[in-house]
């Protein structure tokens, strides 16, 4: 009776997870932490594939929530698509998108082998509260940025993998993670998921950005603004709870939400993120007119062209 009981919750739970979960922001969650290349759309479907693949074989098609290996001939829902790209049983893809329901789109671990089946052993070895290495520093200042405008969020993460031994910046997230960038690495360590910090003593918005370079950008552009900050470090952490709780966040405060997404490519991706986002969340508006009506993808480019050392990122 107990095992029938299992078995009818279970398949109970992976209705719920394909009807309601977003196969496209998984995949393009898998894009942000480089388990997968993002190439576009064509039609109705949206093509993403493997870094040593000339063009990608993956197909989305985001009304039926499906997806489809044309070089494999495999594919499936959401749960075969964890099964596939983080190496999961049934029960466990399961599992692993239940406990991602939360505020928090949890850990997508940004360490995957480029067939997204193997995480490599990661040691943090120390953490900093004030950013201090000259490298560092410099990479700041490449992107136009300097202490200031990460004074107070961000971390100098020191970490290892094997024999191997690196150091970023760090933006610490809801997982006890961390979001980390340098002038040579991009990604998340120890799992991914949103970060949060509150800037100034009275905020007067909750605003929504991709990343850490954008929401240090903005504090450079307008450093006397007071908000809540919420960087997705991946626009597959805009999860429909997540969405639920900034809204109801918002009414309780009373103050508006504002996204700053990117413009890049063929602007897909931030603009799903918004989409999703004014879809869900009660007075949300978009506020990336100042950077992408002039072509640029994000805020940081903005901040770039300004002090006319724009170039292409990334």
């Amino acid at each position: 009776m107990n095992a029938k009981n299992d078995y009818a919750a279970l398949t109970a739970e992976a209705a719920r997870i394909k009807s309601e979960m977003s196969l496209l922001d998984y995949f393009f969650t898998l894009e942000n932490i480089g388990t997968l290349r993002y190439e576009g759309k064509k039609g109705k479907e949206y093509f993403f594939g493997f870094d040593h693949q000339k063009t990608g074989s993956i197909s989305i098609k985001d009304k039926d929530n499906l997806w489809y290996d044309h070089a494999l001939g495999e594919g499936g829902d959401i749960i075969k698509a964890v099964q596939k790209f983080e190496n999961k049983t049934f029960v466990e893809a399961i599992k692993r998108l239940s406990n991602s329901t939360d505020i928090i789109a949890d850990g997508y671990h940004a360490f995957f082998k480029k067939n997204g089946e193997t995480e490599l052993d990661i040691e943090i070895k120390k953490v900093l509260d004030t950013v201090q290495h000259p490298a560092l520093i410099n990479y700041l200042h490449s992107r136009g940025l300097g202490i200031k405008d990460v004074e107070g969020v961000a971390k100098e993460v020191h970490w290892s993998t094997g024999k191997d031994h690196f150091f970023a910046i760090g933006f610490q997230n809801a997982n006890n993670g961390y979001a980390v960038r340098s002038s040579v690495y991009k990604g998340n360590l120890k799992g991914g998921g949103i970060s949060t910090f509150t800037v100034g003593s009275q905020p007067q918005s909750i605003k929504l950005f991709e990343g850490s370079m954008d929401f240090a950008s903005y504090r450079h552009l307008f450093p006397d603004e007071s908000f809540n900050a919420i960087l997705l470090n991946g626009t597959g952490n805009l999860t429909e709870l997540l969405c639920e709780k900034i809204n109801t966040k918002s009414i309780e405060k009373g103050i508006p939400v504002h996204t700053y997404f990117d413009n890049g490519r063929d602007g897909v991706g931030g603009k799903h993120a918004t989409q999703k986002a004014i879809k869900l969340i009660k007075g949300a508006t978009d506020q990336s007119s100042f950077y992408a009506e002039k072509g640029l993808n994000d805020i940081n480019d903005f901040l770039m062209a300004q002090r006319g050392e724009y170039k292409m990122k990334r």
